[in-house]
């Protein structure tokens, strides 16, 4: 994924949320797996990876098996792992729970498009988006 798309999603994302989340960006070098983003609001945290994807459809999300494994397992303690998706060519945000990291990674380009949990249009509504991250936690 091109370094700044995914950071101009990071940006978007951290100025549009800043009075609701506090957001902490994690460094993907050091520790394989480990998602983009930890953030906590209301007292609740999770974690976001954030992708861009360009192709025409949705048919696949590059998640390494090292994100595959930490989604899995994080989720299994009872974690909560979201997978933010910008597809710019539609201008749509898709929100994917991390319980389907095996799924997605599991997609090729010869099965049908991913239906993403969640999607929507610009303008993005970033307080609802969270509210939707937030409400897997009751």
């Amino acid at each position: 994924m091109p370094a700044k798309a995914e950071s101009r999603l990071w940006k978007n994302l951290r100025d549009a949320t800043k009075d609701k989340v506090r957001w902490t960006r994690m460094e993907s070098w050091a520790l394989p797996g480990v998602p983009d983003l930890y953030g906590i609001a209301e007292g609740y945290s999770f974690w976001v990876e954030l992708k861009v994807h360009r192709l025409k459809l949705l048919k696949a999300i590059k998640l390494s098996p090292h994100q595959i494994n930490w989604q899995i397992q994080h989720i299994r303690h009872g974690g909560v792992v979201w997978n933010l998706v910008s597809h710019p060519p539609s201008r749509t945000l898709h929100l994917i729970t991390g319980k389907r990291a095996l799924e997605l990674g599991q997609m090729t380009e010869n099965k049908g498009p991913i239906e993403p949990d969640y999607s929507w249009k610009v303008p993005f509504p970033w307080e609802k988006i969270i509210d939707q991250m937030l409400s897997a936690q009751s």
